[in-house]
């Protein structure tokens, strides 16, 4: 019925490009980047285009500059999907000028997207341009400018389930795993290298309502994390506490979380007996207290030597899986 609704209020909206009251329209999250610290971009211009993981038939973005210091100025930003191009707008003003540690949701346009949108960007030159996106994009640009998360309404995925983790969930340039999981949930990737659960200057427990819980539409979350917190000396009871605490604030919102074992990673340099001591005490809790856990590690494990990565799934630092490794993991996650 919510679907019925929100198709009305679009045919109402009349002709392509015009702009559409909001407020009582769902909107899905369908595509995301991390912000992060970010170099200046080279060129006033940028165009990217992104993969969606649902359909919609209205078509809004988020601008972020929640890592900046100062105010960043946007000039215009349009929208491109099957052919048809949009001019985005922001409280119904072309540009808009974003404060610092802000960000800003576009006014909604009409526009029916799948699989892919492309989004360009226009800015003064030397504007910093934060985005953790090299997982997501698949034009030749390593990078998109201030561009967070892609959201659409008019669709008809039951919600989203976002995959929170470290950057063995980020992926790297061959890829990333939560990009290969079947679902008929709009998948997110809020994976960021280096992230721990306890460690770091945004660990997952803080960053859980900036990166994950910010939609009414996640319903899921798969969380993959600790071994940051394991290699930086902080005890496994920290991070299992830890995990508990995510769990607790996500149930509270009536979100859905599974929890994934930490990988192998013996040969890495940070890798002590002591501390695989502590990576084992977590996935034993893990196992023990979750019967739906994604067992991760027996996924890519080696035969032979289980605290090492299969050779064949092994990026080569013994600690981060290859593009083999994404595709075993994936197959295990059901949301």
């Amino acid at each position: 019925m919510r679907v019925i609704i929100v198709l009305a209020l679009l045919l109402a909206c009349g002709a392509s490009g015009v702009h559409e009251r909001s407020a009582a329209i769902r909107w899905l999250p369908v595509w995301q980047a991390v912000p992060t610290i970010s170099a200046a971009v080279p060129d006033p211009s940028v165009r990217t285009t992104v993969d969606l993981t649902a359909s919609g038939t209205s078509v809004r973005v988020r601008l972020s500059n929640l890592m900046g210091i100062k105010p960043v100025r946007v000039e215009q930003v349009t929208v491109t999907a099957n052919g048809e191009t949009r001019e985005l707008t922001f409280n119904r003003s072309r540009g808009v000028t974003i404060k610092a540690r802000d960000e800003v949701y576009s006014d909604a346009v009409l526009l029916t997207v799948t699989t892919a949108l492309e989004i360009s960007t226009y800015t003064p030159a030397g504007t910093p341009c934060q985005a953790r996106a090299h997982r997501t994009i698949t034009s030749t640009r390593n990078y998109i400018c201030l561009v967070s998360a892609v959201e659409v309404a008019g669709f008809t995925a039951p919600g989203a389930a976002v995959m929170f983790g470290d950057s063995i969930t980020e992926g790297d340039a061959e890829g990333n795993w939560p990009s290969m999981v079947e679902s008929d949930h709009a998948v997110l990737n809020a994976g960021v290298s280096g992230n721990g659960v306890l460690f770091g200057d945004a660990p997952m427990i803080t960053r859980l309502y900036r990166d994950v819980l910010y939609s009414e539409e996640v319903r899921k979350v798969v969380l993959l994390g600790g071994i940051n917190d394991i290699q930086s000396g902080i005890s496994a009871e920290n991070v299992i506490a830890g995990i508990r605490t995510i769990l607790l604030r996500c149930r509270n919102e009536g979100v859905q979380v599974t929890v994934g074992t930490i990988t192998p990673w013996k040969g890495w340099v940070n890798w002590t007996e002591q501390r695989e001591q502590q990576r084992q005490q977590v996935n034993a809790w893990i196992r023990t207290t979750f019967p739906d856990a994604i067992d991760f590690e027996a996924a890519v494990r080696d035969p032979d030597d289980p605290l090492r990565l299969r050779p064949a799934f092994d990026s080569g630092d013994h600690l981060h899986p290859n593009a083999a490794a994404f595709g075993a993991m994936a197959r295990l996650v059901r949301v």
